[in-house]
């Protein structure tokens, strides 16, 4: 059985659908991480919702990013509405073909956990703060921390499993002493990015990231 995490999709549906047939994804060998951030930016989050529910087959993970964390608060408790449409909010708004799917898809995001974790790796949104146990993690630095995660070495973390983690985009999957960064951009003009957690091997929707030069 395969393994793989995939990075943050943001509502590029052609991307995701290639990741998926570069994996060669056999749903009865095959599990599936997402990392999070299925929306937003990109003009096919309702299409990437629809597609991510039918890979929901009770064995794949799917985390929650940032993004999905802004739409539950703008849709279903209608805070921060701004907060959301300035991060690519208004886009994933107009793919939905009405309100009651676009609430639908927010409960369901709503459900989706903060992070999974085995012996080996921590899977999460964002990242973790190296100072604290999984277990006295805060929901805010699972899905938005930054600095203090990626500045940390391996030495600073009281977790010592390896930590697999998008939010922040860079140029191509980056393994470090303790982390895999698997944001490479998509939905950004980036690309879209998976790792097979056995054998280490990256699949990429394309060889040449376009906006390599800009990212981390």
């Amino acid at each position: 059985m395969a393994e793989y995490v995939i990075g943050d999709i943001h509502g590029e549906i052609d991307e995701l659908k290639t990741i998926i047939d570069k994996i060669n994804y056999d749903q009865t060998q095959d599990k599936l991480i997402f990392v999070g951030d299925y929306i937003d930016r990109g003009a096919n989050s309702y299409q990437i919702y629809k597609y991510i529910k039918e890979l929901d087959n009770g064995k794949n993970i799917f985390l929650r990013g940032n993004h999905e964390e802004m739409m539950i608060d703008a849709v279903l408790n209608n805070h921060n509405i701004n907060l959301w449409y300035q991060n690519g909010g208004r886009k994933t708004e107009a793919s939905f073909p009405n309100q009651t799917e676009l609430k639908e898809a927010a409960h369901f995001f709503d459900s989706l956990p903060y992070y999974h974790a085995d012996q080996e790796y921590i899977f999460v949104h964002a990242g973790i703060n190296p100072a604290l146990t999984l277990e006295e993690q805060t929901k805010h630095d699972l899905i938005w921390i930054r600095y203090k995660f990626l500045g940390a070495k391996s030495d600073d973390f009281k977790e010592k499993r390896t930590i697999v983690a998008g939010h922040t985009p860079v140029a191509e999957v980056k393994f470090d002493e303790n982390k895999i960064l698997v944001d490479t951009g998509s939905g950004k003009g980036g690309i879209l990015s998976a790792v097979d957690l056995n054998t280490k091997k990256v699949y990429n929707t394309s060889d040449k990231n376009p906006i390599a030069s800009l990212l981390f």
